[in-house]
Parts: C-alpha cells; structure tokens; sequence
C-alpha cells in the first residue's frame, strides 16, 4: 500500500460528523433550574399537600416512559432499538443511547408534551385539583430544558443528528 492510500484510509470514517453546537449541563443551568422549582413549590406549598409533591415526579416520569412506549408501537410500529431509560438532570426518560435524528427526537418530545398536557387535563374529573397542578408543574418542568435545546438546534432539523450524555448535549450534522 502507498502512503497516499495509508493516509486516506486512515482519515476516512464511514460516518463523518461535524459538530454544530453543544450545551453542557453545567453548574450554572442546573442550579437556576432547581431553584425555579423550589420557589414555585415554596409558593404554593401547604402542610396537607405533600403526597402530591412526593408523588408528582414518579408519577411523571413512569407516564412519560409508557408514552414514548407508546408512540414508539404505533407511529413506528417497531420496538425502540437504541433508545433505553438513562437518568440524568435535564433528560430524564427513555432517549436515545447514541446519535439519533433532531426530527425524531424532536416528534417524540413535542408529542410527549401535548399528550401528556391533555391526558392530566382529561384526569380532572377523578383527581383534586391540587394533583392536577403538581401533575402539570412537574410535566413542563422536565419537558421545558429538552423542548428549549431542541428549538436551539431547530436549523439543523433536516439533517442533524442530537447526542445526549450527562455532560452536554450535542447537535451534529452528518
């Protein structure tokens, strides 16, 4: 073999990805995140309501996984190969375990979000009104920061590729 050929074959990749923006999950996003939350809690706390508070998250983050179950059966019609539940500050869920299309990402965020809103307001009738506002306190607080980074990543929709790990998240463009 050549040195040209050495050369090339050494720089060429099947998949060659150029990074286009990330956003790290720094110190200084998580605590405002918190702290949003601590004061809406603080604001309209009651001593008789605290099982809606204990509850709320859990609650939430098992109906979101049954929704992205969901969405992945019938939209798709296939199992979820590559997606898996990963705890995490800003995503917390079933996402993707590696590189995974913005606009899929995108669909299942923004389908979680209104399926979600209307599925609590359809609970109304059953539940006190306290959990219905707990229910959606917590469901735009964990979809809000997903929602944001995706409209971040918005111009690279078509043909971009999202990475999420603990650290950062990142838009790539194949």
């Amino acid at each position: 073999m050549s040195k040209q050929e050495q050369a090339l074959s050494k720089d060429s990749t099947i998949y060659s990805y150029k990074l286009m923006k990330r956003m790290y999950h720094s110190i200084f996003k998580i605590v405002p995140y918190f702290i949003v939350l601590l004061l809406i809690l603080i604001y309209k706390i009651d001593v008789q309501d605290w099982l809606p508070l204990l509850l709320g998250y859990p609650i939430i983050i098992i109906f979101h996984m049954l929704l992205v179950r969901a969405f992945f059966q019938y939209t798709i019609g296939s199992a979820m190969r590559g997606w898996s539940f990963r705890p995490g500050i800003f995503w917390c869920g079933i996402l993707p375990e590696g590189h995974a299309s913005i606009k899929l990402v995108s669909k299942v965020q923004l389908n979680l979000f209104w399926i979600g809103l209307a599925f609590i307001a359809l609970l109304y009738p059953w539940i006190p009104a306290i959990w219905i506002l707990d229910l959606i306190l917590f469901h735009t607080w964990v979809l809000m920061p997903r929602l944001w980074m995706l409209y971040r990543f918005r111009p690279y929709r078509q043909s971009g590729l999202i990475k999420i790990t603990r650290k950062d998240t990142s838009c790539f463009i194949q």
